[in-house]
């Protein structure tokens, strides 16, 4: 039925297990630990199915976990520090869905490849980013971001996360550098996540990467949010955060390797 979502000769069991390990994994990762290990799960995902369709497919259910978050965190928010960040990325955004239009227009199938690479480039900077974390942290804690980093990282999320759906050590560095602590930081987060994700469907309907095709496929999936968000929140309390970045940082560092080489991409610049 969903065939069409799936790379050629992708093996159908490893396809939904993989696919259904993304879901999940998007659940712990935005109920228990902040959001960053998604980029794992998106990973997961291009090593089974086509790249537009991994967009297309998560970012309804991102939206439905970014609904759970700011449940949670309703009043948990300081406005001007949102507005700072997310007015420069609905720059990004647009940025961001014209790439898509004009794949769209030349064929996705053709820079497919690149697209990956570029996605399995931001999973290498990520899981550096998680292994350098906290000297980042303490370095950030020390350097009050102001209004022209914002302008930039707020374009760079909205870019990137239009993309890739990948945005999150550049939102979560930004806000942290602003002193906001504990509480209104994860509030802050996640309502700016909610915010550009929101912003980013009709630029996702507008450019046909969401369709009722894909929205049928997104319905099989959302039983598994719910599964992920309680497993999120039993391992929150249970699970050291230390423990758990370090096992995503090397799943995110290998898969990402593997989704670079497999696109064949370093092969033709070293041969060519």
């Amino acid at each position: 039925m969903f065939s069409e979502y799936m790379l050629p000769n992708a093996n159908p069991y490893l396809f939904w297990l993989f696919v259904g390990a993304a879901i999940v994994i998007q659940g712990i990762s935005k109920s228990g630990f902040g959001g960053g290990a998604g980029l794992f799960g998106l990973l997961l995902m291009l090593l089974v199915m086509e790249v537009d369709k991994v967009a297309a497919t998560l970012l309804p259910l991102l939206i439905l976990c970014d609904m759970n978050a700011i449940y949670h965190h309703r009043r948990n928010v300081d406005w001007a520090k949102l507005r700072a960040i997310y007015l420069p990325a609905i720059g990004g955004i647009v940025l961001g869905a014209f790439v898509w239009w004009k794949l769209g227009q030349d064929e996705v199938a053709t820079y497919k490849n690149y697209i990956k690479c570029f996605v399995g480039v931001i999973g290498i900077v990520f899981g550096l980013y998680i292994l350098a974390k906290e000297r980042s942290m303490t370095w950030v804690e020390h350097h009050h971001a102001g209004a022209k980093t914002a302008v930039v990282a707020g374009v760079a999320a909205g870019f990137t996360s239009t993309i890739a759906h990948a945005a999150g050590p550049i939102v979560s560095l930004y806000i942290f550098s602003q002193g906001l602590g504990k509480t209104l930081f994860v509030g802050t987060v996640a309502w700016t996540f909610t915010l550009i994700n929101l912003t980013k469907l009709p630029f996702y309907i507008y450019v046909g990467l969401i369709d009722t095709h894909v929205l049928l496929f997104g319905a099989c999936l959302v039983w598994l949010i719910p599964i992920g968000s309680w497993l999120g929140k039993w391992m929150h309390y249970r699970i050291p955060e230390k423990w758990f970045n370090r096992v995503i940082m090397v799943l995110t560092l290998v898969s990402s390797v593997h989704v670079i080489w497999k696109t064949g991409v370093l092969q033709q610049l070293f041969t060519g």
